[in-house]
């Protein structure tokens, strides 16, 4: 038992580096390594983890995924959360960024904090609350079903937060939704016959996978610039030159993930 939870303990944190990982690379041409919020995605993974492993309403459902189910599931509720986090509760200077990451109503400014506040604790609350979705499952067309729908959805939250300062673009809209349902067999082939997949875990599963894939493709190999910043700030090329290193690290998570997920298929 205690052994089980470490092993899973681990995988978050692995999870949680992974994401620190794109941020860095994306991010410290214009911000600098800031060794405070480097590993910020991995103290999100770590109490998000602790949490559908210690209350009771997650723990039974938590406890029946198999490791690479729990590198995509923590990994796709930090992303929610983060985001909500990130637009409604931290305050911080907004000038840098060319898209807010504080939430705006429709483009326009929020003011009232205590809006802000009440809102963000709605959605924290209902991002748990579809943990809670049972349906346990198991069809073949169920699983692009519902990675199609989860790339609607985050999707939607991109379109709200970038289109009043981007436009919106119709086939940037449909990517996510796209990818995941090409991508929904390798979740398809991992589940248990013995304990399916609850619904609630699988659509943030594919959050998780989703910005796995998507991000490594925007990070790694377009070699994108972060679009959030103004694109009149410097970047420090020192760190543009040395970041490759982030890629590096993320390779060796991703052949670590791949040998697990070979070895779970194999023990089905």
């Amino acid at each position: 038992m205690f052994m089980d939870m470490c092993v899973r303990l681990l995988v978050s944190i692995v999870s949680g580096l992974y994401t620190s990982l794109w941020g860095a690379f994306k991010d410290s041409p214009y911000e600098g390594l800031k060794r405070k919020t480097f590993p910020r995605s991995i103290y999100f993974h770590i109490v998000i983890f602790f949490l559908l492993y210690g209350l009771p309403v997650f723990r039974e459902s938590f406890a029946d995924l198999g490791l690479v189910q729990v590198f995509f599931v923590i990994m796709g509720l930090e992303r929610f959360l983060a985001e909500l986090y990130k637009g409604f509760f931290r305050t911080e200077d907004q000038s840098k960024y060319f898209v807010p990451s504080r939430i705006t109503f429709f483009g326009r400014h929020v003011r009232s904090d205590l809006a802000r506040y009440a809102a963000g604790a709605a959605l924290v609350t209902g991002v748990f609350c579809l943990l809670l979705i049972g349906y346990r499952v198991t069809s073949f067309l169920a699983f692009p079903v519902t990675a199609y729908a989860t790339g609607l959805i985050v999707s939607l939250g991109g379109a709200y937060k970038d289109a009043p300062f981007e436009g919106f673009k119709p086939l940037k809209f449909q990517r996510s939704a796209i990818v995941l349902a090409v991508c929904s067999p390798l979740f398809y082939f991992l589940n248990s016959s013995l304990t399916p997949v609850p619904l609630g875990y699988l659509i943030y599963m594919n959050g998780g996978l989703e910005r796995f894939v998507v991000e490594y493709y925007k990070t790694y190999i377009q070699r994108n610039m972060s679009g959030k910043f103004r694109p009149d700030l410097p970047r420090n090329q020192t760190l543009i030159d040395s970041r490759e290193r982030f890629h590096y690290l993320a390779l060796a998570i991703i052949a670590g993930l791949t040998t697990l997920y070979a070895y779970e298929i194999k023990t089905l």
